[in-house]
């Protein structure tokens, strides 16, 4: 739904949820929560986490379609060039673990600088915590 309509991204970054869509979309987060075991305080947190983890994703894609003119000269065009220009770059002996991932290919074959994949491995990492999290909570 960001993706689909950015300018949301401008006012809503920084602020609490204020307005009616907002605070509909905390409650149901709140409601989808109930019988988990997680106090009042810890739900709040897990949506506000997961609202957080989609803002700053869908920020990085919108940035990302506009296109980074720090890299424009560079012939960077997506994260697979820009994987191979830091494996180039990067010196291993200052960027051990940075430098070997890129020297691996961790971005090799990415098509431009999005991926729903990526975005659906990190909210599965989130949610596995947040699963975690209620089975210690019942147990």
């Amino acid at each position: 739904m960001l993706l689909r309509h950015t300018w949301l991204l401008s006012i809503t970054q920084y602020a609490p949820p204020l307005g009616p869509r907002r605070l509909l979309w905390l409650d149901r987060a709140l409601a989808a929560l109930a019988g988990t075991g997680l106090d009042d305080g810890e739900k709040m947190n897990v949506a506000s986490t997961l609202t957080g983890y989609a803002l700053t994703d869908a920020a990085l894609a919108r940035a990302a379609e506009s296109g980074f003119p720090e890299l424009d000269q560079s012939g960077v065009e997506g994260a697979d060039d820009y994987g191979e220009l830091l494996a180039e770059m990067l010196d291993p002996a200052t960027y051990p673990a940075l430098s070997a991932a890129m020297r691996g290919g961790a971005m090799r074959g990415a098509a431009g600088w999005t991926d729903d994949a990526d975005f659906t491995f990190g909210l599965g990492l989130l949610l596995d915590g947040v699963e975690q999290l209620i089975s210690r909570r019942s147990s």
